[in-house]
């Protein structure tokens, strides 16, 4: 019989193990993992220990589709396996993932001379990049927070050259230690370059970078590649301002956190001219999974705000529940365990979870400043398309108060502490 074709649908969980406890972890997985080898739809699993950190474990188990998997999930023996395994972990979380594409390594070419050296003709012409193509030509970086730090350093790191400016200077340091010229302004960063990337706290911060030092300063033609999360107004008028001035703008919205940003994990939404974003093609796809275009201007900072809507409502959906359970009695950390390893959860929550467990909002990971300036911009432009969000209204308030109270630097997961602190009185209704 024909073997099925279809790529296996893959989960990965990465674990944290309490220290002293590697051995009976790693003999309890084996029993675990036994056992499931025995569903019908299992298609094989590996036990994998990160060489930076004993205590880091990755599990990756394959299955024959995403409906067996789930179905597994739901079942006593999961949870029977969930439960022998939870003494011994202090964190962690699941990722479910998808082959997509599995390519076995490239044989090298036989013979000698050029041709053996090169490959054929054909082959060394698909390795060029096309006409108009950024590939290759030197970049402009302008942002290096922490999502914009790690995109340059990946951009580095796939051989790149880059030329970076950060208004803090010294977050500019490790990309020079990399390899990167540091700029001391945007526009000495920008100047003659075809391709400027921006990783911009806001608006004003476009404003003033883009059109106050670096547009006039670009080679006739350039694209300007804004990460920056704006809103959709905003994002439309900056590609017609653009426009007037001979140059383009490719708004490519990012999805994830600064470890898939310096991996090249980020999922990238896009909008604008299609011309304009094959140009940066192989830019995008370095730094993105996945990299998707949404259409007209404006139309990627709006799913960026949605996503960002649904991030904070998690986040202080999360914050009232515990604060809730402690109130009645719970112990904090089995209560944000628990929640994280539910069906109720989803990666946000077991990541943020995770941070509250800890009590690690510093460095954050999303600032609460940003989160309620997002929040803001998304209520601002659901406003000019008659939908009201009355729950999402209440839940910006809760971050104002957060960054009123002086932890707007702390990451967003710092509302679970002002949400016990003030004992739930200021709930999202």
């Amino acid at each position: 019989m024909e073997a099925d074709s279809r790529p296996p649908f893959r989960v990965m969980l990465r674990m944290e193990v309490h220290p002293g406890r590697r051995e009976e972890f790693e003999r309890t997985w084996r029993q675990v993992a036994t056992g499931i080898a025995r569903e019908p739809a299992n298609r094989g699993q590996k036990l994998v220990r990160s060489v930076d950190d004993e205590h880091v474990y990755y599990v990756f188990t394959d299955w024959a589709d995403e409906p067996s998997f789930r179905a597994f999930e739901l079942s006593e023996a999961h949870v029977e396996n969930r439960r022998r395994l939870q003494p011994f972990r202090r964190g962690g979380e699941m990722v479910v993932t998808e082959t997509v594409h599995d390519l076995p390594p490239v044989a090298p070419a036989a013979g000698t001379g050029p041709a053996a050296a090169t490959g054929t003709a054909a082959q060394d012409a698909a390795a060029r990049p096309s006409p108009g193509s950024a590939a290759g030509e030197p970049l402009a970086f302008i942002g290096l927070g922490n999502m914009g730090g790690g995109m340059a350093h990946r951009l580095l790191a796939a051989g790149r050259a880059l030329t970076v400016h950060n208004r803090t200077a010294a977050k500019a340091a490790p990309l020079a230690e990399a390899g990167a010229t540091v700029a001391a302004s945007p526009a000495e960063a920008a100047k003659g370059h075809s391709v400027v990337l921006l990783s911009l706290a806001d608006e004003a911060a476009v404003e003033e970078v883009l059109f106050g030092q670096v547009a006039e300063v670009l080679a006739p033609g350039a694209v300007v590649v804004d990460t920056s999360t704006v809103s959709p107004a905003y994002a439309r008028e900056c590609a017609q301002r653009l426009d007037r001035l001979g140059l383009r703008r490719v708004e490519a919205c990012v999805v994830g956190n600064p470890f898939q940003a310096r991996e090249g994990k980020l999922r990238v939404y896009t909008s604008g001219e299609k011309s304009d974003i094959a140009r940066v093609g192989d830019i995008l796809d370095t730094l993105g999974a996945q990299v998707v275009h949404l259409g007209a201007p404006g139309t990627a900072a709006t799913l960026k705000l949605i996503f960002n809507l649904l991030l904070g409502a998690q986040v202080a959906s999360l914050a009232e529940a515990v604060a809730y359970g402690v109130a009645a009695g719970l112990d904090r950390d089995r209560l944000l365990a628990s929640v994280a390893e539910s069906g109720f959860s989803s990666v946000v929550l077991r990541f943020r979870a995770e941070l509250m467990r800890k009590a690690s909002y510093e460095p954050a990971f999303f600032r609460s400043t940003l989160m309620e300036k997002d929040l803001r911009l998304a209520l601002g432009d659901a406003a000019v398309a008659g939908v009201p969000l009355p729950v999402l209204d209440s839940v910006r308030e809760r971050f104002a108060d957060v960054n009123a109270a002086g932890d707007g630097d702390k990451d967003a997961s710092v509302l679970l502490e002002h949400t016990v602190r003030d004992g739930g009185a200021k709930a999202v209704s």
